[in-house]
């Protein structure tokens, strides 16, 4: 029996589920997604005013109640965010943004369980959301716990880290792992879940952590770690973003890094990781991970060019901050005497855009000495 769950607009299942933030939801036609949440299987479609949704545990389908309704709610942040604000928000600070959210209107962030989001993101290292969903998959055979509803459908729930431990090294390379560093990935979950088991990483206390402690616990201390087990910035801040109450975390992959340069930095050579990271914290402010499942969003429909159209005045507003270049610098720098149209800067000016000097030509990360 299906039950019916109210969610306020903007809201969008489609976009939400299938937009690469969890990689466990498969499309049943009609409208119906079935996915795992805990040890619970899930079938859910959108409706006018929310969801309705029907669930199945161990013994086939049960009746669902007030305590189902509160798992979605935490799944979608229904219960902590005000989505049309986080909108309205982010939308004010940008104008590819505002045309993104337009376009994209109802995608959320999701709260996922965090040790299945964790390995999840450890098997997306350089590897396409296809490979991810088969990984992922295959690692939930490991799971000695089925879940089912109707007879057609019959998953899996997440092993814990225990069980994966049980498994061993030799139970995960069995696995058929998709991807470029494929064969990297048994070592890195088998090391994550040793540190959940031996309680050197308390997940879901890292919920009540700032930011920077939940990017150096993931990455064990620095970026650098040669210890981190490849766990590095992206899929730190994935996690941090998709199951830790992070929102201003600010996921970068190759695809997203050209992008930001493309729209904001129009730099020869992309910036790098950690300077994207603090500019768009900085930029889009406490959701600026909103503001990049949008982007990505864009990236994945392949409609990038709907945002990338020349930047609007409000644009050039929000990103340049003209000052005055002293006397001895224009000196040393007088064959640069024209104006850059896409950052506003005028001569004997230099423009801040968005971060760092923009005042060569080519728009190159070095700026006056």
């Amino acid at each position: 029996m299906t039950r019916q769950l109210s969610l306020p607009d903007p809201f969008d299942l489609g976009l939400t589920l299938t937009m690469g933030q969890a990689f466990r939801w498969r499309e049943l036609g009609d409208g119906w997604f079935s996915g795992v949440l805990g040890e619970n299987l899930v079938h859910v479609r959108q409706t006018d005013d929310g969801v309705e949704y029907r669930v199945g545990g161990p013994e086939g389908e049960r009746n669902a109640g007030d305590a189902d309704d509160a798992m979605l709610r935490r799944y979608f942040r229904d219960d902590t965010d005000n989505v049309a604000a986080i909108y309205d928000d982010i939308s004010g600070r940008d104008e590819r943004i505002k045309r993104l959210v337009r376009q994209y209107r109802g995608m959320r962030v999701l709260r996922q369980e965090p040790w299945e989001c964790l390995v999840s993101y450890i098997c997306s290292r350089s590897n396409k959301i296809p490979n991810i969903k088969q990984c992922v998959s295959q690692i939930a055979t490991l799971s000695r716990q089925t879940v089912s509803l109707d007879n057609n459908d019959e998953q899996r729930t997440f092993p814990t880290p225990e069980r994966i431990l049980e498994a061993g090294l030799e139970g995960l390379i069995e696995l058929e792992f998709a991807g470029r560093f494929s064969q990297d990935f048994p070592q890195s979950i088998i090391a994550a879940a040793r540190r959940l088991h031996d309680r050197n990483l308390e997940l879901y206390q890292l919920r009540q952590r700032p930011y920077a402690h939940v990017m150096r616990t993931l990455m064990q201390g620095r970026p650098g770690n040669k210890e981190n087990n490849g766990i590095g910035l992206k899929i730190a801040d994935c996690v941090a973003l998709m199951s830790l109450d992070k929102l201003e975390a600010f996921p970068v992959d190759t695809h997203i890094e050209r992008l930001v340069n493309d729209w904001w930095f129009g730099w020869e050579k992309p910036p790098s990781y950690s300077r994207i990271a603090q500019w768009a914290k900085g930029y889009f402010g406490p959701h600026a991970g909103y503001a990049g499942q949008f982007v990505f969003c864009a990236r994945e429909q392949g409609e990038i060019n709907v945002a990338y159209s020349t930047p609007s005045r409000q644009i050039d507003d929000v990103t340049s901050q003209s000052q005055s270049v002293p006397t001895r610098n224009v000196s040393r720098h007088l064959n640069r005497n024209y104006s850059y149209p896409r950052c506003g800067s005028e001569i004997g000016r230099v423009c801040r855009y968005p971060s760092g000097y923009r005042y060569e030509k080519g728009h190159s990360e070095r700026g006056p000495r």
